[in-house]
């Protein structure tokens, strides 16, 4: 037994030695400058029904774009690397405008304007600087007669892009460790067959020091704070706000915060997720957490805002959105909303962006998704003067399995790999420069994403996560040392 035990503690000190090698070189590479940055305004006119340009020699982090003149159908957008005008009549002329904040900006590389279109057509590209954003000066002006077939090329000197004065992303501290957390379990939950694994210890989340022992545990693991799942006042005989006080008070005795994470889904006034999102409900929900949890002193809130997780918001259209936020400003509630979504205008009007889940991605494909979302969510204030900067949290889950869900029509199963995936979600998070992270999940045992102490991994995703939470929040970059 004494045998087995130390080969256990050697194997686990392999571990932790591995994820401390990673890590380092994590850490060493992010407090490296990454992005180098430049703003430009990007002038296309065309008589062509759709345009793209593309960049080589820097990378397109974010853009706002208008169409100026042109006839009602014409409409912009970023499809990939490719900036886009599209949906002009042929023929006519149609003139669109892409503020641009490009990275990776080296003024010894010149940026190179790649232009194609769907057909014939003469097209004019000019470019200016917009280091002064009051005033756009002219860098370059290109025509060119392109089709599909044969692109046109044109280079920039990025030195006269990024040009004085430099451009800077604003950095947002302290860096935060969040989880999901799901008050939906009871003593009888963990009998369910559908459960493929169980707690180290059976709880319910409608009992108090059952709540305090889990946010004790998440505490020691470097969890900030919990994001926890709510259905509305109305769900479930109103277990949600019992609940949600449960754990805002189990947080405050532990010492860290929570906040809510809306399912926004189920908005609607019976919870049924085949009506979809009622924008009255979700007002009504915002508003409601705002008025009874906002001033808690566990709550979560930054620059004195209570900070709201909004779930899979794209399922609510960007004008529906924008219409729930003015109405909250405009009865005193200034929440900030981080919402679901990825690739989306949706950033306009909130307040951060987060996914809930990438660990269907891995390698080099999770690494150019997060860094795109980290790269536009961290420079879209710098497009408009005097614009809020937005929170970009990086997800990381561990695995998943919903293979015993008899619901689940096709099921999808990653498996852990020995926590291999956990660490590539972490090593992508921190190298992209997140500025929060959420851990998916502390408790979804339904789906098997839980790291919470179980009989299967025990405590293991307890002991990783506790190790990245704190290379990540160091500022000096150093790798604590392995206890």
């Amino acid at each position: 037994m004494v045998r087995d035990a130390m080969q256990t503690r050697v194997r686990a000190a392999g571990i932790l030695l591995a994820i401390a090698s990673v890590a380092a070189a994590v850490v060493a590479e992010r407090l490296q400058p990454i992005e180098s940055l430049a703003r430009v305004r990007v002038i296309v006119t065309t008589k062509a029904a759709s345009t793209s340009i593309t960049a080589a020699g820097a990378t397109i982090a974010s853009y706002i774009a208008t169409v100026d003149s042109g006839p009602p159908s014409a409409t912009v957008s970023r499809t990939g690397r490719a900036l886009q005008l599209t949906r002009n009549v042929a023929g006519q002329t149609a003139e669109a405008r892409f503020d641009v904040v490009l990275a990776d900006v080296s003024p010894g590389t010149p940026i190179t304007w790649s232009l194609a279109a769907d057909s014939s057509a003469e097209t004019q590209i000019a470019v200016y600087s917009l280091a002064d954003l009051t005033r756009p000066a002219l860098v370059d002006r290109f025509s060119a007669t392109t089709s599909a077939q044969v692109p046109a090329q044109f280079t920039t000197d990025a030195a006269f892009v990024a040009r004085p004065p430099s451009i800077r992303m604003t950095p947002l501290l302290p860096r935060l460790v969040l989880a999901f957390y799901y008050p939906w379990y009871t003593a009888e939950t963990w009998s369910d067959p559908q459960m493929a694994d169980r707690p180290l210890r059976i709880y319910s989340t409608e009992a108090p020091p059952d709540v305090n022992a889990q946010a004790v545990m998440a505490r020691a693991a470097g969890i900030d704070a919990w994001v926890v799942s709510w259905q509305g006042l109305e769900a479930g005989s109103g277990f949600n706000d019992r609940r949600m006080r449960i754990a805002l008070d189990a947080a405050r005795a532990a010492g860290m915060r929570a906040c809510v994470y809306t399912e926004t889904y189920v908005a609607n006034p019976t919870n049924d997720a085949s009506r979809g999102i009622d924008p009255r409900t979700l007002f009504e929900w915002l508003a409601d957490i705002v008025d009874l949890y906002g001033s808690h002193p566990a709550y979560l809130r930054v620059g004195g805002r209570p900070v709201i997780f909004t779930y899979a918001a794209s399922l609510l259209p960007q004008a529906d959105w924008a219409e729930v936020m003015a109405r909250l400003r405009t009865s005193g509630r200034d929440p900030l909303i981080i919402g679901d979504f990825v690739r989306s205008t949706l950033l306009e009007p909130f307040d951060g962006e987060y996914q809930y889940s990438n660990v269907f991605s891995s390698g080099d494909a999770l690494a150019d998704v997060v860094r795109a979302e980290s790269l536009r969510v961290r420079t879209f204030n710098l497009l408009r003067e005097g614009d809020r900067r937005r929170v970009w949290v990086a997800s990381v889950t561990p695995g998943f399995d919903d293979s015993h869900l008899v619901d689940r029509r096709t099921p999808r199963i990653i498996d852990r790999s020995n926590g291999a995936v956990y660490d590539d979600q972490w090593s992508k998070a921190v190298d992209t420069g997140a500025d929060w992270v959420v851990v998916t999940s502390w408790n979804e045992w339904w789906e098997n994403t839980e790291i919470e102490p179980g009989r299967r991994y025990g405590r293991a995703y307890l002991e990783r996560t506790k190790f990245w939470a704190d290379a990540f929040k160091s500022t000096s970059g150093a790798i604590p040392a392995i206890r």
